[in-house]
């Protein structure tokens, strides 16, 4: 009976895959809160939002100028998607200040669920995509080319767009206030695992594999001139490109995986393991935390293209008005300044290359 009192209790808590586990009636299993995280937490999501604003309107404006390239596509539509994230983050940032509290309406509650969930889709099919993108460049070259093609590009954007939007339709329909808190959570267990598993097992899989299979050819293959190479220099413009896109999936892989890790012990303990008290507040404390991690990816890409690309910072300084540069020329970036000479246009980017 005593061990029926506790699944009793564990199973008044109400989860939300954003914030961790809640409980206010269980009396052998409370919810503790980290420390000071009703002002942390905001005042990070605040400052994530600021940055990934900024930081992608910035990307779209510059990549929209010329985006006849592939990669382009790419890059502007992961753009879009962090944009588009990064709108919902004021949200959960005054709900959190609340302790969890929803001061909004039903219907935002909806919506902002809604799109988190298409644009972390969107996100993690398109680094997907953009892994596999480097694979055939990298391993099989011109041999792929038809179908490095830009029109591919666009109709797989499309068709990752379709089905994120998909995903997220059922969001409509289960995120929901609860009625003893007023929180805005999403009971459904199917939809929580269906969620976990396109962005996060098939794309971290589709990412592994790539990169695992790129370290290994050029490895084997190309061990030798790359050591050539390195002291000759700068290294040549495609491996600049091949480290780029490696720190923007390296960067998205490093803030979500912990956040799903410990989302995935959660559905596993939801399933029906038993799990002891000590263990739920240990994961729902870790989970709140991680969520904070996870949100950064939104504002991480600007930064490593403004950091690694020179052809980039370049098409930003020509695009930009000459007011709005002179702030980030105060920066410890390299090589950004206020362009005083005319600069062509067609200026390279090393990540947008072919």
């Amino acid at each position: 009976m005593a061990g029926e009192s506790q699944m009793d209790d564990y199973e008044d808590y109400p989860y939300d895959e954003l914030y961790g586990y809640y409980n206010e009636t269980a009396e052998e299993c409370q919810f503790q809160e980290m420390p000071h995280a009703h002002w942390i937490l905001p005042t990070l999501y605040s400052i994530f939002f600021l940055v990934g604003f900024l930081g992608n309107l910035v990307v779209i404006l510059v990549v929209s100028k010329r985006s006849s390239r592939r990669a382009d596509t790419f890059i502007l539509n992961l753009a879009v998607s962090d944009l588009l994230f990064v709108l919902t983050l004021p949200l959960w940032a005054s709900s959190l200040a609340q302790g969890g509290y929803w001061p909004f309406q039903a219907y935002l509650c909806k919506a902002s669920g809604f799109v988190t969930t298409v644009t972390r889709c969107a996100s993690s099919l398109l680094m997907a995509i953009m892994s596999v993108d480097r694979y055939i460049a990298v391993i099989k070259g011109k041999k792929m080319h038809p179908v490095r093609s830009r029109s591919c590009g666009i109709g797989s954007c499309c068709a990752i767009w379709v089905t994120s939007i998909l995903v997220g339709c059922p969001t409509l329909v289960n995120r929901h206030l609860d009625d003893r808190n007023s929180k805005c959570v999403d009971d459904s267990l199917v939809f929580k695992m269906v969620v976990m598993v396109l962005t996060f097992l098939l794309p971290f899989a589709v990412v592994l594999f790539s990169y695992c299979c790129m370290a290994k050819y050029l490895w084997s293959y190309f061990g030798k001139q790359m050591k050539a190479m390195a002291g000759r220099g700068k290294p040549r413009q495609g491996h600049r490109w091949l480290r780029i896109v490696s720190c923007v999936v390296g960067a998205f892989c490093f803030s979500w995986l912990p956040f799903h890790s410990l989302n995935t012990v959660v559905v596993i303990y939801e399933i029906g393991l038993d799990m002891p008290c000590s263990t739920i507040v240990a994961v729902s404390q870790a989970l709140t935390a991680s969520a904070a991690l996870a949100f950064a990816s939104s504002c991480s890409n600007p930064l490593i293209y403004a950091l690694l690309d020179g052809g980039f910072r370049r098409r930003a300084q020509l695009s930009l008005p000459r007011q709005f540069l002179k702030c980030p020329s105060m920066l410890p970036i390299p090589g950004w300044s206020v362009p005083t000479t005319n600069v062509s246009m067609e200026s390279t980017s090393t990540y947008t290359g072919n």
